[in-house]
């Protein structure tokens, strides 16, 4: 047996191997410990590299000449993307929002193909997640919603429906301090109902679907719809009404290199760097075309929801909600958009509210009503934002039903 072609042959098998490893462990983790795989990735490609280098320099006596320099230069090489990976990794700067908050990485796009068109948590389960800075805990009813179960007959009750995302379900504190249940507390002497349909990663477009489908059968007397910038981002990587298949399902299958993104740093900066993908791995999120398209989906699941709710003999209130980031020196940056949705609602004669506007009253004090690290709403933040949607309710009168 020739020796050389055998130690080639090993080599090739041990790289792929290695390869595959990294693939199956990255995969059956849960995306925890990662550097396990990155380090097998790493070595499998150089053991790859290596070994189709030597196969080749077989069939050649020219390249045969530069083995021993060529094999060293591949060490030399794969040593260096090992060491740039580990201070990429260690400076922090390319990790994700999950790896921030809890050390993991969490795969948003793997959860954004669903084998039904609803945007929604497994139903009656509970939701426990630790953060550095609070526990949410809450629990599912048989709708998939972080709320009580509801009955569809409501007698004499005035049914408010808020939908939204994380900072409609309340995300960071416990299930009455959200601000959908200060309206109960507010208004009791009327006889309120507050059903929270807000969804932690959902958008307006699987709010519609949700609404259409599931909460029309709960009479709501008024709907409020929240509306912040990361809206715009979820819109820009999952489409307009387009995502909701034939099939029952909706979404898109996570791209096929995400393992490698999920355990290697410095292919997360390549790809951001070079191929313009944000961390949601979505391509030019931020270009000015995709944005624009993102505002237009918005308003047409807005005016989806205004000819829905008069359909339903139902009031309509959308709330345009500030984010932490707009925040710098108590200056408020709108979202993109922001003006635009404004004009467009003034212009469609919507009731609507921004919420900016209070919180930039705050001044350089509105950091106080986040979660520094997290960004979502602490219990005073819920508190603002709860009063600012109230008063706007009252100011337009939308309660003289029970009045």
């Amino acid at each position: 047996m020739n020796i050389p072609y055998l130690a080639t042959g090993i080599k090739l098998i041990i790289g792929i191997l290695l390869v595959g490893g990294a693939y199956y462990v990255v995969n059956q983790s849960n995306f925890c410990y990662l550097f396990i795989p990155n380090l097998f990735l790493l070595l499998g490609l150089a053991l790859l590299f290596e070994g189709f280098f030597l196969l080749v320099c077989s069939l050649s006596k020219r390249l045969a000449k530069r083995k021993t320099s060529v094999v060293g230069r591949t060490r030399a090489t794969f040593i260096v993307l090992f060491i740039a990976d580990l201070i990429i990794r260690l400076t922090g700067i390319m990790q994700t929002y999950s790896e921030e908050i809890d050390g993991n990485y969490f795969s948003i796009a793997k959860q954004e193909k669903l084998d039904s068109w609803y945007w929604l948590h497994t139903p009656n389960t509970v939701i426990n997640n630790r953060r550095e800075e609070y526990e949410f805990k809450r629990n599912v009813n048989s709708l998939g919603l972080s709320e009580r179960e509801i009955h569809t007959e409501k007698g004499t009750k005035f049914r408010v429906l808020a939908i939204g995302d994380s900072f409609t379900e309340g995300v960071g504190v416990d299930y009455n301090d959200v601000w959908v249940k200060q309206m109960e507390t507010r208004w009791k002497s009327h006889n309120v109902q507050s059903i929270n349909a807000g969804i932690g990663g959902s958008d307006p477009v699987f709010e519609f679907a949700l609404y259409r489908d599931k909460m029309t059968a709960y009479k709501p007397d008024l709907v409020v719809l929240t509306i912040n910038s990361t809206d715009l981002a979820d819109i820009a990587g999952r489409g307009g009404f387009d995502r909701f298949h034939a099939d029952g399902t909706a979404g898109k299958e996570p791209p096929s290199w995400e393992w490698v993104y999920a355990s290697n740093h410095l292919f997360r900066m390549i790809m951001h760097a070079a191929f313009n993908y944000n961390p949601k791995l979505i391509r030019n999120a931020d270009s000015p075309e995709n944005q624009h398209k993102s505002v237009r989906i918005i308003e047409e699941a807005i005016t989806k929801f205004r000819k829905l709710t008069k359909k339903e003999g139902s009031e309509l209130l959308v709330v345009l909600q500030p984010s932490l980031r707009e925040f710098e020196n108590g200056k408020h940056t709108p979202f993109f958009g922001q003006a635009e949705l404004a004009q467009f609602l003034e212009t469609e004669a919507i009731h609507y509210v921004d919420a900016s506007v209070e919180f930039k009253k705050k001044g350089k004090s509105v950091a106080v009503y986040y979660y520094p690290l997290d960004a979502h709403f602490n219990k005073k933040g819920y508190a603002l934002f709860g009063e600012t949607i109230c008063k706007k309710i009252e100011e337009l009168g939308l309660l003289k039903q029970i009045t």
